[in-house]
């Protein structure tokens, strides 16, 4: 039998084990890799770009820079405070508040379990979400290169 008593809950998350402080570090992924991957959430990590969604920086955008299980709080890059000495230092935020907007898949077994619960979850098989990735990769490689363009227009 669990307890349902706040006190006895806020202490199982305090002295929760790394392995499901982990599980807990999850963020709900945007609208396009929900249709994409069928999956509602995903943990946090070091690389996934990322949108606040609540708080004073609520509309950045930004990388993960790092991950803190202890504390259960991720630091996105360019959220920073001042402090009094007028140093920058990270603004930590919880994962609930944040949005995932695009997945760091440069790990394969990451990429592998992804693709495996979006197989059961959708239906999708493997190469069909390798290859929207791979399209996206070329769209993406034509934005830049308009980008380039238009620069070296504007400087003309």
């Amino acid at each position: 039998m669990v307890s349902y008593l706040p006190r006895k809950q806020r202490k199982m998350l305090y002295n929760a084990p790394k392995h499901k402080r982990q599980k807990m570090m999850k963020s709900h992924l945007s609208d396009e890799l929900y249709g994409k991957y069928g999956l509602r959430s995903l943990t946090v990590r070091k690389g996934d770009i990322v949108k606040v969604m609540r708080g004073k920086f609520k509309g950045h955008e930004g990388k993960v820079v790092k991950v803190n299980l202890k504390n259960m709080r991720v630091a996105v890059e360019g959220v920073t405070v001042r402090k009094v000495d007028n140093k920058a230092v990270q603004y930590w935020i919880h994962p609930s508040n944040l949005m995932l907007i695009k997945l760091d898949l440069s790990d394969p077994k990451r990429k592998e379990k992804i693709y495996k619960l979006a197989e059961e979850k959708r239906g999708v098989s493997i190469e069909e979400l390798e290859e929207s990735e791979e399209v996206e990769a070329e769209e993406e490689e034509e934005k830049e290169e308009e980008k380039e363009e238009e620069e070296v227009n504007e400087n003309e």
